[in-house]
């Protein structure tokens, strides 16, 4: 049951909120409906994560009443292994054996069976915030549940359940206690729902058309103009697949009476690669520096230690993406990125205009893409050559229709548009005039919305699969 499906959308939601907004006991409903909602896809993956979350809860009742010490660290130790340990099996186990028949059969002649497994909706995101709540019981900045009740419910909110925002459970705990119940959260999280819908279904699922087709094709066939116009497609299209699913998830939160943080902050106006990942996947990136970066030893350490520290976070945050060496690259480009910034880069940037910064950060950021969509080391490669010019005569069969170069326009001017905004700040539009014109666009965006959905294919968000 994904967010951008009719069922959800026309009989999930309303019946839930239905009972939520006027049943009682309000807490139970949320875990009942959450648990449901991530069953539909997941009947049998549930109650693994279930359990392991009955264990999750009971660690962390023994971490908060041990005093600081080894029992304490081993205790924490357990909680991280056992939920490291589905992660590692379902998504990379295949990946490794995979690697390693490699490497020995052409020596030894002995292949591994490599096991097939079908990667868990939100496992990713569900093991990252179990680990983050023992991390922070050990570290003195978060205490136990109240109940199992509220552990739950932060576990299977079914908002941020399938991809995120990362959240920890401090961060709401008191909202789980006691969810505000506001007409004014109410009716804020539907227009985020709707403008995130938006973004998935008229702009990111209209981007997919041109994009799926042309890294399908074999490279030698892709001229330069298709091979950009595929990859800036691309990159539109990750862009507001993801920042949709994320204003959904916020704004069902905030429907249900809870505040999550934001996860995007206009990261194609990011003026280093630093700068980006303050604005992209806000949550991941923060999980990345707090429960990674720093306890290798962050900035404490030595400069040669803290630049490989800085590479090997973002190394295993593009594994965390993919069992894919395409996505190491990824991440592996990103981190030297990162050193270079560290290095001298943030400071040289400081005497070149503030649009020139964003050209080459955008610039980098593109072609950093390639490896993100392609499936094979092979096969970025090639498509890399193809942005070059090296099948500069070639002939494809790709030709984009013009409703979708219009999307692609629009998704690029409406990307790059506070740039520009500046110039009608001064402009004073009357408080009435703001809302009457906010309420017409929200209603055309929902009956535009839901006229593509009925008319369209269905297509999943690009991070369920991650």
């Amino acid at each position: 049951m994904l967010f951008s499906t009719p069922f959800f959308l026309f009989v999930f939601l309303p019946l839930f909120l239905a009972l939520y907004w006027l049943g009682r006991p309000r807490r139970q409903l949320l875990l009942l409906g959450s648990m449901v909602f991530y069953a539909w896809a997941e009947p049998k993956f549930i109650w693994i994560v279930f359990a392991s979350a009955c264990l999750d809860y009971v660690l962390g009742i023994w971490i908060a009443k041990l005093p600081n010490g080894r029992m304490r660290s081993t205790l924490v130790g357990i909680g991280v292994v056992t939920n490291l340990s589905m992660l590692i099996i379902v998504k990379y186990s295949g990946f490794a054996i995979h690697n390693l028949n490699a490497l020995i059969q052409p020596l030894a002649g002995v292949h591994f069976f490599v096991p097939a497994f079908t990667l868990p909706l939100g496992i990713s995101f569900i093991v990252f915030e179990k680990i983050t709540y023992l991390a922070d019981l050990k570290r003195g900045t978060a205490r136990p549940a109240k109940s199992f009740l509220d552990y739950l419910n932060f576990v299977f909110l079914f908002p941020k359940l399938l991809a995120g925002p990362i959240i920890k459970y401090h961060e709401i705990a008191s909202q789980l206690r006691r969810p505000s119940h506001r007409f004014e959260d109410f009716r804020d999280g539907m227009v985020r729902v709707v403008l995130g819908l938006a973004k998935k279904v008229l702009v990111a699922n209209q981007l997919a058309i041109v994009v799926d087709p042309i890294f399908s094709l074999p490279t030698s066939k892709v001229d330069p103009t298709t091979a950009w116009l595929g990859l800036i497609a691309f990159t539109l299209q990750i862009y507001f697949d993801f920042s949709g699913y994320s204003d959904i998830a916020i704004g069902l939160a905030r429907m249900l009476g809870f505040r999550l943080r934001e996860n995007f902050n206009h990261p194609y106006l990011a003026t280093s690669v630093t700068d980006f990942w303050r604005r992209w996947h806000i949550s991941l990136s923060t999980w990345i520096k707090e429960y990674l970066y720093i306890p290798l030893g962050g900035s404490r350490v030595s400069t040669v230690r803290s630049y490989a520290n800085l590479c090997l976070c973002f190394v295993l945050s593009g594994l965390w993406h993919g069992a894919s060496w395409n996505f190491v690259i990824w991440g592996c480009l990103h981190g030297m990125a990162l050193v270079i910034d560290r290095a001298f880069w943030l400071r040289f940037q400081e005497r070149l205009p503030r649009l020139l910064s964003i050209a080459i950060t955008f610039s980098y950021i593109v072609l950093t893409w390639v490896f993100f969509r392609c499936d094979t080391f092979g096969h970025a490669v090639n498509f890399l050559g193809a942005l070059g010019g090296q099948h500069l005569h070639a002939t494809n069969a790709i030709v984009p229709q013009t409703d979708t170069l219009l999307v692609l326009l629009v998704a690029l001017a409406l990307v790059f548009a506070p740039l520009v905004m500046a110039q009608f700040r001064e402009r004073r539009i009357e408080p009435q005039q703001s809302r009457v014109g906010a309420l017409a666009l929200v209603l055309l965006l929902v009956l535009v919305s839901i006229g593509r959905m009925t008319i369209g294919s269905f297509a999943s968000f690009l991070y369920f699969r991650f």
